[in-house]
């Protein structure tokens, strides 16, 4: 694992970050971001013969009826406001 990440790097990204790092967390965290570095270099090694390598998957519609349903719990909850107006449940200013 060849180190990408420098002191100077690491404390640029740690002042970015507003990280206030102890000398142990800086070593951990240099230690993590060269780990990180390492693993998306090998990623770029990988051979795509042609294609383009794509991660994700495009998304697929699927179209349903949607059929409105009475709710059940709604007289109970009508009953748990203690004003209404025109059918709309009023709620006091402050929420």
């Amino acid at each position: 694992m060849a180190e990408v990440i420098d002191e100077q790097t690491l404390e640029r990204v740690a002042q970015i970050a507003r990280l206030k790092l102890s000398p142990e967390e800086s070593i951990a965290l240099k230690k993590d971001l060269n780990s990180l570095l390492d693993y998306f270099s090998k990623i770029n090694e990988i051979e795509a013969k042609g294609e383009e390598l794509y991660y994700i998957n495009s998304p697929k519609s699927v179209r349903r009826k949607d059929e409105p349903v009475p709710c059940k719990a709604a007289p109970a909850l009508r009953k748990e406001f203690a004003k209404q107006k025109d059918g709309y449940l009023l709620a006091p200013k402050n929420l």
